[in-house]
């Protein structure tokens, strides 16, 4: 293996990353790796460190990248929405919609040698997912889901009702099937594997050093043959500021940069780079928003809230901050899902931008002009929070509310909203995770627990909560737009939560990776990933 001081006079600081975790580089592949069947070492740009690597009890984005290549779900999303195989090999439904048979892949094993089975499967939904997932909780409460495993590879789900997502809310982000030996009898938010996790995936947990790497080691015993993975490893690179990560990739210091990590002033930079592959148009539904606290402070006021409406200019933060790659916010769940929008009472109409009428609103609701301060937590590690925070400060400077802007690292973000609910306003966002009954329920309805990435705004609207669960089981399209339809009415005059816009990903890797972006999610299915250098 090559020494570190050997490297200096020639090696990029990619490189040298690589060495100081004492494995070999791309330019130094041991005979044995090759062997194996790994090439080369991929190193993915990350904001920060996550929270956990336990993505059944979080959303959070950085997590989800990570773990996507050590956790696996039942199935995986092509680019077409359409369901793949990954843990489960076919899989069948009732004409009804309630009943969900699975057949499992045989053969499989944990990172940790013990076999994998359909018992690994029920002790995920029932005892993690149905209680901790930010999605997946209330979804399950309200399906009444049983799970039966008639054998080892069989795995039987059973619904009170339909729910027209189920298929869809089986990958690695909503569903990862975690490993029942290592958590059974556990406290699952506190078990110590959360942080080096055991799964079934391509790759392996190897090391996390906080701050800087984490790296995963090919999984040699994967269960898709001796040549998956392709890489020997993947590490992923900690960059906390966001203008230095476009540079990074330009370089060759990192070989992919998702949109989520990426600012968005630097896009038309990256698509004009002949070096680096952009996929710009596969895209998940997404929204950015500001939630506010509608239990304490200002915002107990429907009129305060809707005062912001019309004083945050939504068209110059897409401009501004998103360089024209988003849409400015058209109501309660975006328009990223054309088959639901209300454009009636969509926010176009209800809430142009008028200063003026922002004065009056906060006059009735007894807020005098340049008499009271709002405290604006958000995650400091993404450019775009910052970007758009501003531009807020400056449109409620305008009609005479101060900002207190407060960056924060994620975890403490986490913590002071969701934990705390200490804040007044947030800047938050949520990917629908390809249906608005998986991502954006958790925005609305009722919700008194800790957990991140659901709705912290206090707002509860047994109404609401109702007609969220009959548009999640609604057998058909049409009927869900309808009540989805309806939803908007109400929340789009509630407004616990404004949409700030929908925003459209554009996601980069060198070209010197192959096979990348195969799946609707480009965190997912890196195993036939490979490297050229």
């Amino acid at each position: 293996m090559y020494q570190t001081h050997h490297l200096l006079p020639t090696l990029t600081r990619r490189q040298l990353a690589i060495a100081a975790l004492g494995v070999s580089t791309t330019l130094g592949m041991g005979r044995q790796a090759q062997a194996a069947g790994g090439k080369g070492t991929a190193v993915l740009g990350i904001d920060t460190d996550p929270p956990t690597l336990n993505i059944a009890i979080t959303t959070d984005f950085t997590a989800g990248d990570v773990s996507a290549k050590i956790l696996e779900g039942l199935i995986f999303l092509n680019p077409n929405y359409e369901p793949q195989p990954s843990l489960a090999t076919s899989w069948s439904v009732t004409p009804d919609g309630k009943t969900y048979r699975f057949n499992l892949r045989r053969g499989v094993k944990w990172h940790d040698g013990r076999e994998f089975s359909s018992a690994d499967v029920k002790f995920t939904f029932l005892e993690v997912l149905a209680k901790l997932h930010p999605r997946g909780a209330p979804v399950f409460k309200n399906l009444g889901v049983e799970v039966d495993t008639p054998d080892a590879n069989t795995v039987v789900f059973r619904l009170q009702k339909p729910y027209a997502p189920f298929l869809s809310q089986m990958t690695v982000f909503d569903a990862p099937i975690l490993p029942r030996h290592l958590y059974e009898g556990s406290n699952i938010g506190t078990n110590p594997v959360n942080q080096r996790p055991v799964g079934t995936g391509p790759f392996k947990f190897a090391e996390w050093k906080r701050g800087a790497t984490i790296r995963l080691a090919r999984n040699e015993s994967y269960w898709a043959g001796p040549d998956k993975p392709y890489l020997e490893q993947i590490v992923f690179q900690i960059i906390p500021q966001g203008p230095n990560r476009v540079p990074a990739l330009q370089a060759g210091e990192i070989d992919s940069l998702l949109d989520f990590y990426t600012p968005k002033p630097e896009v038309p930079r990256l698509a004009a780079d002949k070096n680096l592959f952009a996929r710009r148009g596969v895209n998940i539904p997404a929204i950015w928003f500001m939630m506010y606290n509608t239990q304490a402070g200002v915002f107990t006021s429907k009129d305060a809230r809707h005062a912001l409406a019309f004083a945050i200019d939504r068209q110059r933060i897409v401009k501004q901050v998103m360089q024209g790659i988003a849409r400015p916010g058209a109501g309660a769940f975006g328009d990223g899902f054309r088959w639901l929008l209300n454009e009636d009472v969509g926010y176009a109409k209800k809430y142009p931008h008028d200063p003026a009428r922002a004065r009056a609103l906060l006059a009735k609701a007894g807020i005098k002009p340049n008499t009271t301060t709002v405290r604006i937590p958000f995650d400091v590690g993404r450019p775009q929070m910052r970007a758009q925070s501003q531009i807020i400060q400056d449109n409620l400077r305008q009609v005479g509310l101060e900002a207190r802007l407060e960056p924060l690292e994620r975890s403490v973000l986490f913590d002071r909203v969701y934990a705390k609910r200490d804040f007044d306003l947030t800047l938050q966002s949520f990917y629908s995770a390809g249906d608005p009954a998986i991502g954006y329920t958790r925005l609305y309805n009722t919700y008194t627990g800790t957990s991140p990435s659901t709705n912290a705004s206090g707002y509860a609207n047994p109404k609401v909560d109702e007609m969220l669960g009959q548009a999640a089981t609604a057998a058909d399209r049409e009927t869900r737009a309808r009540i989805y339809k309806e939803l908007q009415v109400i929340l789009n005059e509630d407004l616990p939560t404004l949409v700030l816009f929908d925003e459209e990903t554009v996601d980069t890797a060198s070209r010197k990776l192959s096979g990348v972006f195969p799946a609707l999610d480009a965190r997912d299915q890196w195993s036939g990933v490979r490297r050229a250098d």
